[in-house]
């Protein structure tokens, strides 16, 4: 008998077995249902424990682990710096601060100055600052030191001199001295010229009763330079030194225009402590000249004050922007410096947002008040869109001849409306016509009239309101379109799907045949066939009659024989010509490779078979290996069949091409089979077949009979063997008969862990596939011959997903079973 103590050891020994198989049972079930453990990519760069020491090369001294690398990237170090260095990097900091802020400041005054009406002078690279020399020379302009003039006397005498002023003013003539002509302008300085010259050349001023032979021209060769200053709110203000012919404007285009904050009303030029000009940029704009724009002068003063009014506006306007406006200037004015409304202006009234000493307000301005109606400076005035509506719109549409979109102004009832679209059509019904209206509320309301009361007087003629829409309804409204269809053996390329023609009545089938353009030379004439609709179908009776079918025959020339000849058509009759069993296009196959003629073959016979086919090529040729021999045969598919297809090929999960097993889908045009069903898919496919056997007993079962498209490929003696799919390295290598189906794999670096080893097989050069079998826990392998390729499919992601929870499981269960054993071994010293 078992002592008490052995009895409470057994128990705690089996709850720990019982605890240890519940939580075995538990990990197996979150090992399915939990994702696998995400195994870090990267390895930490340290692991540094507090404790841990190293010995010093220089001493036996304990140097912490930890010490920070001094290039670690990722560590701060605190570096305390002198203070000179400290106030350099202070105000290298402050400056590029600086330097932002400004960069920024000329942004946001570069859009001010863009957004600037007259801004497009200074801006615009295709205009011409540079002034006009290449011109006669005005009798206004005023010489002065570095002026060249040229004196040009002609007539009786001849004489011509060139002279330049020179500082003082003066110019020096030949023979007749010198000469004041500084402040002069040309006819001024010509005529002082000239009183010099009559001392020399008497026939200039004539004498003593005889008129004047001799005469000069005063002109000026070559021009002065002189130094203007352009100041205030311009973009470059400074000292520029330009021609005499230089004017106001370009100058100031030479110094980039006013600025963010300049004017383009109020531009003042300066000479001798006064103003001599005003320059408004408005009237260069608008009319294309200003008064103000004069000849400079050396030491002229050009000055740009800010502005004292600018506003901005905004909307359906021609132009957009911000504009300068005078104290005397109205918002009439404005606009038309805006160019005036655009096309899609609410021109009656515009908004403007003002400023106030306080806050904003907004003011709606009439049209009758643009002329008295003063703008302020900070004004913001918009220009709102017309309204997507129409104000006297009316449509009519239906039986009318001409439909559309008509004023209600010009068409204000009914009758006026039909009149103005050219009145009804012939199949109109006017007994129903519809009025759709528009209420003020938006919603939709239906007013039928009958147009025949109104014109016989028996009710009124209908008012019409904005909006409305009238429909004029046709009596083919209410009927089905009405056709005939034809298909089969007919001369047009719908004839496959069938070719519908509207119904006109009394048509025959003579008259159908000839619209779709005849019958083929196919067409059997002793079929042809109509399919009637039955109107009076009973259906009460499960064998009701549901359709009239009149068969008939037609000759050569479309005539019938005379019990057919007043078979007329009726609506939606469906006529098929059927295509005659005697007749039959040609057939053909092709023979490729190593064979004596290879070509296309026309097939003579409806059991024709590849044997003849080969007999007829000229038998094979002696480098022929005709266990290689292909049938590659062209077949058409279902939409289905080709879904299924692709899944299989998917569910392989192979990353090549294999193409002797399916070269797939090559889509063509549609064909008719035999029972007249239209399949969209027409696929090449390899067909295997045994060549040996076929030559060597003629009609036999592998002796196929052949099919038009076929096509038989006879290679040379292949001596590759190509292994694809999940191996390592997929490669070709050399055929030797000594090796086995592994050993190629083997060569190609062997199976991947993806590779579905069950699932392998082999393609033959004819075609045939032959799988990897299985015989208890034995895998066999197919046989490889010359040409032949491998593919080793992938597994699946559920299969591996399988896999993976299997091996959770059976190493759970090893962990368990350990546990179990220990326990007993346990109890079992105890025991003893």
């Amino acid at each position: 008998m078992k002592s008490p103590k052995f009895r409470k050891t057994n128990r705690i020994a089996k709850a720990l077995v019982l605890i240890l198989i519940q939580f075995a049972i538990k990990n197996t079930i979150f090992a399915q249902t939990t994702p696998a453990l995400q195994i870090p990519t990267t390895v930490p760069t340290t692991t540094t424990p507090a404790t841990t020491k190293e010995k010093s090369p220089n001493n036996n001294r304990t140097t912490p682990v930890n010490r920070t690398p001094l290039n670690d990237p990722t560590n701060t170090r605190e570096v305390e710096l002198a203070p000179a260095d400290q106030k350099a990097i202070d105000a290298e900091e402050k400056q590029r601060i600086e330097k932002e802020t400004e960069l920024a400041a000329d942004l946001e005054k570069s859009k001010i100055i863009k957004r600037t009406f007259g801004s497009s002078i200074f801006t615009n690279s295709k205009f011409d600052p540079t002034a006009t020399v290449n011109v006669s020379t005005p009798n206004n302009y005023v010489l002065g030191p570095g002026d060249k003039i040229v004196m040009d006397i002609y007539g009786y005498s001849q004489f011509k001199q060139t002279a330049t002023v020179n500082p003082d003013g003066f110019i020096v003539l030949e023979k007749a001295g010198v000469v004041n002509v500084s402040g002069l302008n040309i006819e001024e300085a010509e005529r002082k010229i000239k009183n010099a010259f009559s001392k020399i050349f008497l026939g200039l001023n004539g004498g003593s009763g005889y008129p004047a032979n001799t005469f000069l021209k005063v002109s000026l060769t070559g021009y002065r330079m002189i130094k203007v200053k352009i100041t205030g709110e311009v973009v470059a203000p400074g000292t520029y030194t330009v021609t005499s012919f230089t004017s106001l404007l370009n100058a100031l285009y030479a110094s980039g225009g006013p600025n963010d904050i300049g004017t383009y009303r109020d531009i003042k030029l300066v000479r001798n402590n006064r103003v001599v000009s005003t320059l408004d940029l408005y009237d260069v704009i608008t009319k294309g000249f200003s008064k103000g724009d004069m000849l400079l002068k050396d030491q002229d003063i050009i000055q740009v004050g800010p502005y004292v009014s600018r506003i901005a506006m905004e909307g359906n306007l021609k132009r957009k922007g911000l504009f300068e406006v005078l104290p005397n200037e109205n918002l009439s004015t404005v606009i038309n410096y805006a160019g005036g409304f655009d096309q899609y202006a609410y021109s009656e009234r515009v908004k403007v947002y003002r400023n106030t000493s306080k806050e904003k307000r907004i003011i709606d301005i009439k049209n009758s008040d643009f002329k008295t109606s003063q703008v302020y400076s900070g004004d913001s005035i918009v220009v709102e869109k017309l309204l997507e509506r129409f104000e006297n719109l009316i449509s009519i549409q239906g039986a009318i001849y001409r439909p559309g979109e008509y004023s209600l102004d010009s068409n204000p009832t009914l009758l006026a409306l039909i009149n103005s679209a050219e009145g009804l059509r012939e199949e109109s019904l006017q007994g129903r016509v519809n009025i759709i209206r528009t209420n003020e509320d938006l919603s939709i309301s239906n007013i039928t009239v009958n147009l025949f009361d109104i014109k016989s007087g028996k009710s009124a003629d209908q008012t019409l309101r904005r909006m409305d829409k009238v429909i004029i309804p046709s009596i083919f409204d209410l009927t089905e379109t009405s056709y005939v269809k034809i298909q089969g053996a007919i001369n047009n390329p719908d004839a496959l799907t069938g070719v519908q023609v509207p119904y006109i009545k009394e048509m025959t089938i003579q008259d159908l045949i000839v619209k779709v353009g005849g019958l083929t030379e196919a067409a059997s004439l002793s079929k042809i066939e109509i399919v009637r609709r039955k109107r009076n179908v009973d259906a009460k009776q499960i064998d009701a009659q549901i359709s009239d079918i009149i068969e008939f025959e037609i000759r050569s020339d479309l005539n019938f024989d005379s019990k057919n000849e007043s078979v007329k058509l009726l609506p939606y009759d469906e006529v098929f010509v059927r295509t005659s069993p005697n007749y039959e296009k040609q057939n053909f196959a092709i023979t490729k490779g190593e064979v004596i003629y290879p070509g296309i073959y026309g097939i003579k016979y409806k059991d024709e078979k590849i044997s003849d086919l080969i007999s007829r090529a000229g038998g094979l040729s002696p480098q022929a290996y005709i266990k290689g021999a292909t049938l590659v045969r062209k077949t058409l598919i279902s939409d289905f069949q080709k879904t299924q297809r692709e899944e299989v090929l998917n569910n392989l999960n192979i990353n090549v091409k294999v193409k002797t097993v399916t070269e797939n889908l090559e889509e063509e045009e549609p064909e008719l089979t035999e029972e007249g069903e239209v399949l969209n898919n027409m696929i090449t496919e390899s067909v295997g077949i045994d060549l040996e056997k076929i030559l060597k007993s003629p009609g036999s079962v592998e002796d196929l009979i052949l099919q038009d498209g076929d096509e038989i490929n006879i290679p040379k003696k292949l001596q590759t063997i190509r292994i694809e799919g999940e191996v390592l390295y997929p490669t070709t290598v050399k055929y030797h008969p000594d090796l086995k189906f592994i050993d190629y794999v083997s060569k190609s670096g062997g199976f991947t862990k993806k590779s579905a080893r069950g699932k392998a097989f082999v393609i033959y050069p004819n075609g045939s596939v032959d799988r990897t079998r299985k015989f208890v826990f034995v895998k066999i392998h197919p046989k490889v011959e010359p040409g032949s390729e491998i593919i080793i499919p992938g597994k699946t992601e559920n299969t591996q997903a399988q896999i993976a929870q299997f091996g959770g499981l059976v190493a759970t269960l090893s962990a368990t079973l350990t546990t179990i054993v220990t326990i007993f071994g346990f109890l079992k010293l105890n025991q003893n």
